[in-house]
């Protein structure tokens, strides 16, 4: 279970994968500067770069998809109980005898 003073301030909007993929990120960015200014030359690790980086950007957009979720969901449950609470001021009116329906006058 997780323990709400764990999370801080600051990565309120971000997830769990953007947090332990960071350092991979920075190592990635760094040698792909430096394979693109002409100071590395492994091709095949230029390419697992590439890859680091686009794994990250997935995580970033599933992430913030999931937000735009969690937000719905919230919308649809304050919705549902916005419907509840007058049909059930209506069962109430229901449960009533309707003796000036039935003829009684």
């Amino acid at each position: 279970m997780r323990n709400p003073k764990d999370r801080s301030k600051g990565t309120e909007g971000k997830g769990k994968g953007t947090e332990r993929f960071k350092a991979l990120v920075r190592i990635a960015e760094r040698y792909l500067k430096d394979y693109t200014e002409g100071k590395r030359h492994d091709h095949d690790k230029a390419e697992v770069a590439l890859r680091v980086l686009s794994v990250y950007r997935r995580i970033l957009k599933i992430e913030k998809e999931r937000a735009k979720v969690r937000l719905e969901w919230r919308n649809l449950l304050a919705s549902i109980a916005e419907l509840k609470r007058p049909s059930e001021t209506k069962k109430r009116v229901s449960k009533k005898p309707a003796h000036h329906l039935l003829g009684e006058a």
